[in-house]
């Protein structure tokens, strides 16, 4: 086409956001308008109080107002960051069926007028023509099955700071130049949406079964993260265009990472997902149990701390968790048989028989509670049909002066809730006293299992005794699971090890699972699940691998691939050329880590020097600050990020992105490869190895 009709076709794209953006606020004000008559209304109907009803009547009109002018709001900051950038793709398609062609434009939210559609949600079904086609055949599935055609035309757009726009024709999706524009700026304290340039192979991803469970992996800097929460925001916009409800939840790993992602659904003009983690878990389940941080358990085992490497050996071992296992399957009851006036009328054999029978698929406590109401019918109909002896029998020996038919209904309730009582307490239900059966059962007494039942005796545990009693009361099933959300999405999975993955499946049994790693980014192997097969088994889940890194330089990702074992080291990386990674080595390298920063202090986006471990992390931190007053520790999971240069461990930068990296190193305890890959990958731009004694 030619330029005269996109010039048309954004002028009155953009009148359109004009209009609507007019439309909301107008709707707004009337909102706010109606609350405010109705108070006054309320308040002079009733001047002295009023009754219940009449106010909750006003309060809950009132927040359904509310509801719908924080609904607008968000559309509004969504048209508003729309009017810049109203679409970014084109596609135009020759329908098979239809013998027409339509000009199918794509862009972050749907643009309807009436019945005329101005833009595509990127999330819509025709949209992912832009994503996955090329010129020529294609086809896509919508809710009334496969559309076939042929894609005529590919076009991408992109817009100046003045808003003018620039377009141009490709054979394939995604011109290379776009993506390294788009890679080549400044990093932020927010992860942006990338809508305008996913991926083939994150499209397939994000687009994935809503109903299967799904396991991506990729090397860092693939987009797993973009992708998760790209992912949810289309299974919210499946739930809006089909009708039906979905709540998410991710699970996150600290909170600077919580506050790097937190801003991508709403940009994408969803409401955010709920954030949850393993400490939030402790404190639901283990109530009155102090636990050690996950950063602290990191810490200690990257340290060599060898009573922690012992302890997480002992209770991560795979034969003592299969012992723990097998044990809590094969519980059996302390049943009783259930006597009614002196003769038998349930057999604890025949109780048992039940309790043995029941699917072992179920937990403890499922198992138990299916049988005590087993119990209960068993017992009513036994009742029932001996009635007339029980009678006999309590008329002859009711006390004088009591009615035979109360004394009948008393000894009815005290058999069935007391037999079904029975039966619900019959197995062990505190995971403590389990756990120290079983470390006794396995291991014998030794000092390394007293140490445990010690700290679990005192409620001061180690992470990794929090994880085992949590993992138990699962397994027992004494801890209530989530009922909702109705999605969960895992990040970093290979940095959980198995035991918390599988807690996690048996605590959100409703829930269809997302689940991101990338198994050379686990820095503590003691620790972590490395092994994808082992993640995706868990959940039952397809498998989707990302081969292509985006993230780093060209000469970032070299230096960074050195450190992979040979067969993680096969993934391609996009070429974006940069500056060639500095290797510097110095007597002082605070003052040298200074120099590069003040060198830099005049560009954008962030620093972060990153150190092994939390302790080296605070103490070049103590030196630093008085040459750059402005930096920042990040030393904890619960600190966000605040300020332009950072200084962190590396169990704390998973996930994060900078401009400049600087890894100081020191010669004689250099850190592991492991922690050398992961460091050096959040490096966008420029990274600087600085070796020191």
């Amino acid at each position: 086409m030619t330029d005269s009709f996109e010039e048309k076709k954004l002028k009155e794209t953009r009148e359109f956001i004009d209009r609507k953006i007019g439309e909301l606020s107008a709707e707004i004000s009337k909102k706010r308008e109606s609350i405010e008559r109705r108070n006054r209304d309320f308040l002079a109907d009733n001047p002295f109080g009023s009754v219940y009803g009449a106010a909750d009547d006003t309060i809950r009109k009132n927040e359904s107002e509310l509801e719908t002018a924080e609904k607008n709001r968000r559309d509004i900051a969504v048209l508003t960051k729309l009017k810049k950038e109203p679409y970014f793709g084109r596609v135009d398609f020759f329908y098979d069926d239809e013998n027409e062609e339509e000009k199918i434009y794509v862009g972050l939210k749907n643009l309807m007028d009436g019945h005329d559609i101005l833009v595509y949600d990127w999330r819509a079904p025709v949209s992912s023509l832009f994503y996955t086609g090329e010129l020529g055949r294609a086809s896509y599935h919508a809710p009334a099955g496969e559309i076939t055609g042929e894609i005529k035309l590919l076009r991408q757009y992109s817009y100046t700071s003045n808003g003018d726009v620039r377009f141009w024709d490709t054979e394939l999706h995604i011109d290379d130049d776009v993506l390294r524009g788009v890679l080549s700026g400044a990093s932020s304290d927010k992860m942006r949406p990338i809508v305008c340039t996913i991926q083939r192979e994150q499209n397939a991803a994000i687009r994935f079964s809503p109903k299967e469970n799904l396991a991506v992996f990729g090397p860092a800097g693939s987009g797993k993260t973009s992708v998760g929460m790209h992912r949810l925001a289309w299974l919210m916009y499946r739930a809006h265009t089909e009708g039906y409800a979905v709540s998410t939840l991710m699970f996150s790993s600290n909170e600077a990472f919580g506050s790097y992602i937190s801003g991508v659904l709403p940009e994408l003009g969803e409401v955010n997902t709920s954030f949850f983690s393993f400490p939030e878990l402790f404190s639901r389940y283990l109530g009155g149990f102090s636990v050690e941080s996950a950063l602290s358990q990191t810490e200690n085992v990257i340290s060599g701390v060898r009573e922690r490497a012992e302890n997480v050996s002992l209770l991560y071992s795979p034969g003592f968790c299969s012992f723990v296992e097998n044990r809590l399957s094969s519980l059996s009851g302390n049943f009783k048989t259930v006597n009614v006036i002196g003769q038998e009328a349930l057999s604890k054999e025949e109780i048992e028989k039940k309790f043995s029978s029941a699917s072992k698929k179920l937990s403890v406590t499922e198992r138990l509670s299916l049988v005590a109401d087993w119990v209960y019918d068993e017992l009513q109909n036994y009742l029932l049909i001996n009635r007339k002896n029980i009678l006999s029998y309590l008329l002859e020996h009711v006390a004088p002066g009591e009615s035979y038919t109360e004394s009948y209904t008393r000894l009815k309730k005290q058999v069935l809730e007391g037999s079904k009582q029975m039966v619900l307490s019959s197995v062990p239900s505190d995971p403590a006293r389990l756990l120290f059966r079983m470390l006794r059962e396995y291991y014998g007494e030794n000092e390394k299992v007293r140490g445990i039942i010690l700290r679990v005796g005192r409620r001061d545990v180690f992470f990794e005794e929090a994880v085992m009693l949590l993992y138990i009361a699962a397994l027992l099933g004494v801890c209530r699971p989530f009922s909702s959300p109705t999605h969960v999405l895992i990040d970093e999975a290979q940095d959980m090890c198995f035991l918390q993955l599988k807690t996690i499946k048996l605590l959100f049994p409703k829930a269809v699972f997302t689940v991101l790693g990338d198994v050379s980014q686990g820095i503590t192997p003691e620790l972590n699940t490395l092994s994808p097969d082992a993640i995706a088994g868990i959940y039952g889940a397809s498998k989707i691998f990302l081969s292509k890194s985006y993230r780093s330089t060209t000469q970032i990702c070299a230096y960074a691939k050195r450190f992979l074992l040979p067969e993680a080291a096969y993934h391609e990386v996009f070429d974006r050329e940069g500056k060639p990674v500095e290797t510097l080595e110095t007597d002082d390298p605070v003052k040298t880590c200074a120099g590069i920063m003040e060198l830099s202090s005049k560009k954008p986006g962030f620093t972060c020097v990153i150190l092994k471990t939390v302790k080296e992390a605070r103490a070049f931190y103590k030196k630093l600050v008085s040459f750059v007053p402005s930096a920042q520790l990040i030393d904890s999971e619960n600190r966000a990020m605040t300020e332009k240069v950072l200084v962190m461990p590396a169990a704390l930068a998973k996930g994060l992105e900078f401009d400049r990296v600087i890894l100081p190193i020191k010669k004689s305890a250099p850190p592991s490869d492991r922690i050398m890959y992961l460091s050096s990958t959040r490096a966008l731009h420029e990274l600087y190895i600085i070796y020191f004694k």
